[in-house]
């Protein structure tokens, strides 16, 4: 039997990984400014996303009670994402001196372009995950 947390990074892998897409425009564009490979930076933020979804979701067969439980998780997988994504743009694009206000104006322009698809991307993996967890055990295999 696959554990939740398992579950939890493909289904927020995949999310993360169509969220990114529908701002791949600007992702690009972003990439060729650092002199980066486009599906690098396309590929990260869902990365990010399967990293703390398999962090957050440990354990989750005992703690994860309801589809809300499982949908604030995603909530916060989104916010780590959206900071870690952020730091490595920042770390990849500005110059070392000017980090700190270049990762507030990173974070900045990044939530309001991405912050929609990356709110849907973690609200609907959210409610996916919870209900393959909760589900009844009548419909999980015999082990």
């Amino acid at each position: 039997m696959i554990s939740p947390a398992v579950i939890a990074s493909l289904v927020f892998g995949a999310c993360g990984l169509l969220a990114a897409a529908t701002v791949e425009f600007l992702l690009r564009s972003i990439a060729e400014e650092a002199g980066v490979n486009r599906l690098i930076f396309v590929a990260v933020p869902a990365l990010f996303s399967m990293l703390y979804a398999m962090l957050l979701f440990q354990n989750a067969e005992r703690t994860v009670r309801n589809v809300g439980n499982s949908v604030s998780r995603g909530i916060l997988i989104a916010l780590l994402t959206w900071l870690s994504f952020s730091a490595l743009v920042t770390w990849a694009v500005c110059p070392p001196r000017q980090l700190g206000g270049c990762f507030s104006h990173t974070l900045i322009a990044s939530g309001v372009i991405g912050g929609g698809p990356m709110l849907a991307a973690a609200l609907v993996a959210g409610v996916l995950t919870g209900v393959m967890i909760i589900r009844p055990p009548s419909l999980r295999r015999a082990e």
